[in-house]
């Protein structure tokens, strides 16, 4: 009877072994992406580190004129006019390091009259996130910032539902702000914008809020050619087709009261743990089935979206985009030359992501300066009319918003 020699047996042995090993390795490798190495770097910050950030929370290195109680500074074109302030905005900032950046972020979005809630992750060194409360309050009178709320109670791990939960709790804070106007009916705010701490405005808030206006309550949210993969065995609820796009969206008050009050969209919401990044798959899903008819909505995205078109929300590319800068977790960290095409009024991208401080803090400081320069001439030249808003006017989902309205007007009629 043939017998298999020793030496055959031993070497599939030992392959099997660096077969698991292999495996065993590349386990605790995902274990350590995704989940030990956020307590590791914690530990490490809290024990042993001093944060990473810029100047002292006890110094306001710029005076703003629009950190004042009435808006106004010195100069006859410093004040907030009375159509922003009719048009009260609302702001989510998903926030894990460098309090410094974030700050800078704030100074160059905030106005009196909108809202603001700031998410600092969970595992982020406490030290970051006492820095940033310094700082608001140091830098911003206390009778003015009572319009920025700050939470820290979600630990935040890329790719999975805690990125979704973290956002969501600080929409739903300046969703249930109180009403205001006659028997305090009128939403507390207009458009809601969700950020990161890494990216940074490019138009200011009159230039964003004329913009806005004319969207006809329409949600600017991305929507990719239909694909989805995911892990869940069942199908989504209520017969949704899942739908992947940016997390970064736009979207009227009536949207995110719709999410908050919708029974099929808390079905979804405990629906999406399942799913393959479900940060990317609530706000596309809900906008683009027809069937939710969520205010703002837009079914026909797969079509218009399907070459990356009429996203403006933000200037972000992936891999393999050109990207003359440098990658980092498939996403292009700019240099000047890639920001280029952004520095005109011809422009139609909003924000820009993203600015990782030790790779690109030069770019960040060259676009800082761009905005403020930018921002004072606009104000000086308020009537001259440089914002191309006709783009905004047509774009698909303003055109069908735009539809649905006089449609239902020949109803009543």
């Amino acid at each position: 009877m043939w017998r298999r020699p020793v030496c055959i047996s031993r070497a599939i042995g030992l392959l099997k072994l660096a077969l698991l090993a292999l495996v065993v390795i590349d386990l605790a490798h995902l274990a350590y992406e995704y989940r030990l190495k956020a307590y590791v770097f914690s530990f490490l910050s809290s024990k042993f580190t001093v944060p990473s950030v810029a100047g002292s929370p006890n110094v306001c290195e710029n005076s703003s004129w629009w950190f004042t109680l009435n808006g106004t500074g010195p100069e006859p074109w410093q004040h907030i006019l009375k159509e922003e302030e009719e048009f009260p905005l609302a702001y989510t900032i998903m926030a894990f390091e460098r309090p410094d950046q974030v700050w800078r972020l704030l100074r160059s979005i905030y106005r009196p009259q909108n809202y603001y809630c700031i998410h600092f992750d969970k595992k982020s060194p406490e030290l970051y996130k006492k820095w940033l409360h310094r700082k608001v309050a140091v830098c911003i009178p206390s009778e003015v910032s009572k319009n920025v709320f700050f939470i820290s109670s979600i630990s935040v791990y890329h790719s999975y539902m805690s990125v979704l939960e973290a956002d969501l709790a600080c929409m739903r804070a300046l969703w249930q702000l109180p009403k205001k106007g006659p028997e305090s009916k009128a939403p507390p705010w207009k458009y809601l914008i969700n950020l990161t701490g890494q990216e940074f405005p490019l138009k200011n808030n009159l230039e964003l809020i004329r913009i806005l206006n004319v969207l006809n309550n329409a949600n600017l949210i991305q929507q990719e050619k239909f694909f989805y993969m995911r892990r869940a065995w069942r199908d989504p609820p209520h017969g949704l087709q899942l739908h992947k796009g940016a997390v970064h969206v736009v979207v009227t008050w009536d949207f995110i009261n719709f999410l908050f009050t919708d029974q099929r969209v808390k079905d979804l919401l405990d629906y999406l743990p399942e799913v393959d990044i479900p940060d990317e798959a609530l706000f596309s899903t809900v906008n683009h089935n027809a069937i939710l008819n969520a205010p703002g909505n837009f079914p026909y995205g797969d079509e218009v979206y399907r070459n990356g078109g009429f996203y403006v929300n933000r200037w972000k590319h992936f891999f393999p985009e050109e990207c003359s800068g440098v990658w980092r977790h498939s996403v292009c960290i700019f240099d000047l030359y890639g920001m280029r095409p952004l520095f005109t009024p011809d422009s139609p991208y909003l924000f820009v992501n993203k600015f990782v401080m030790h790779i690109n803090a030069p770019v960040l400081d060259v676009t800082e300066r761009w905005f403020y320069n930018w921002q004072e001439w606009y104000y000086r030249h308020v009537d001259q009319n440089v914002t191309n808003l006709d783009f905004f006017r047509n774009l698909p989902q303003v055109q069908y918003q735009l539809s649905r309205v006089n449609q239902e007007n020949k109803k009543v009629n």
